[in-house]
């Protein structure tokens, strides 16, 4: 696993919040665990990237602030973090990319943490299959992780993948994941943003001009193994023969194979001038039975947050297009909703490069077009990436 670079913003940040006392005692990175306040369904996370941090937005921070709480520190193994997903016990799940090493690694951070803390489990290194990896999305009652990943690695079978693992898998010294979705058929191409909707997974393809649909079947339960009988007592081994010169020693076993891909047509893709999708950056699932969409545009299309009913597929127009100059949108690299419908965007500031959060609130789903201003800024310590919100606690 790489090193990652030392944060010191973050225990900055914590030092000049409520745990000040007991960050002034520990900056050497040896407590290793500091638990911040009861964070509720609907605080907002978002990925620094040029910080090797995560930082914490509270709910109904004031315009213009910064994050309250960051998560971030050489113990944390941060390292150009990318998206985000909670598991079913709200642990923090984080996609990492070094641009620099070309290094890939996911990295899960303990609930409600904040600081330099140490990581709790990670999936790392192309042997366990994660190359450079961007989105990622968890289902919170199977337990399946999905991550999607990019191969350009010389040699390499399938370019463009989805992952699939369980959530122990993070826990494993190595694993390979129970299977992936690659292939021609697929449509992937530069698969980015990841959202479930019950057992189904929305992907951006962020050169493909379009989101897709896939089914992620759900594991069958193991079965129960069968009641041992009662073995006879064994005979002696003979000793091992050592093998005569010149003759061809025994192959060692083989180690188990890695899955096929399932190369399957995803069950819908939204795509088309209709659409107004052109480079699809984010995707996020509402509450409300819409798919909300960040688009990066291009030289002729203006960047927008797409809004589309569950279910939409074809060339089919948005039932809602937020976009225009009033927006202040200029690279949406990601969009997370709550239950009440806000919506946040990781964006940079077009005059000035800076990081920052956008909130749009108030803008019914199926609005038509909005040209209008964000409810709220939040600033950005370094550039975010992905975004997600604490989910409700899964029934």
């Amino acid at each position: 696993m790489n090193t990652p670079r030392k944060l010191t913003f973050g225990l900055v940040a914590l030092c000049l919040a409520s745990f000040a006392a007991a960050c002034a005692g520990n900056t050497s990175a040896t407590s290793n665990l500091n638990i911040g306040p009861n964070f509720p369904s609907g605080t907002l996370y978002a990925a620094d990237s040029t910080e090797d941090a995560v930082s914490i937005y509270t709910i109904g921070l004031a315009n213009g602030k910064g994050p309250k709480y960051q998560i971030g520190g050489s113990n944390t193994g941060l390292n150009e973090p990318q998206y985000l997903a909670f598991d079913s016990g709200d642990d923090l799940w984080v996609t990492n990319y070094n641009t620099s090493t070309e290094v890939g690694e996911i990295i899960v951070i303990e609930a409600l943490a904040t600081g330099d803390v140490d990581y709790i489990g990670a999936i790392a290194g192309a042997s366990d299959g994660i190359v450079h990896p961007r989105g990622i999305a968890i289902n919170r009652t199977s337990g399946q992780v999905v991550i999607a990943n990019v191969n350009s690695s010389a040699g390499a079978s399938y370019v463009n993948q989805l992952l699939v693992y369980s959530t122990s898998a993070a826990s494993s010294d190595a694993t390979t994941p129970n299977f992936f979705i690659a292939g021609p058929l697929t449509g992937l191409d530069v698969p980015s943003g990841l959202a479930y909707s019950g057992s189904d997974v929305y992907v951006t393809n962020l050169q493909g001009a379009s989101v897709e649909e896939f089914l992620i079947p759900t594991p069958s339960p193991s079965p129960s193994p069968p009641t041992p009988s009662p073995s006879p007592s064994p005979s002696p081994s003979p000793s091992p023969t050592a093998t005569p010169p010149g003759a061809t020693p025994s192959p060692s076993p083989s180690p188990s194979p890695s899955p096929s891909p399932d190369n399957t047509p995803p069950v819908a893709t939204i795509s088309g001038s209709l659409t107004g999708i052109t480079q699809p950056s984010g995707v996020a699932v509402g509450s409300n039975g819409y798919i909300y969409i960040s688009d990066e545009g291009s030289n002729t299309v203006s960047p927008s947050i797409l809004i589309f009913i569950l279910g939409a597929s074809g060339n089919v127009a948005p039932s809602c297009k937020i976009s225009g100059t009033s927006t202040e949108l200029y690279t949406p690299t990601d969009v997370a909703v709550d239950t009440s419908g806000n919506i946040y965007v990781a964006d940079t500031v077009k005059a000035t490069g800076a990081g920052v959060v956008y909130t749009f609130s108030g803008i019914s789903p199926t609005c038509g077009t909005a040209n209008v201003a964000p409810s709220k800024m939040y600033t950005s310590p370094g550039i975010p990436i992905g975004l997600n919100v604490v989910p409700t606690p899964t029934p």
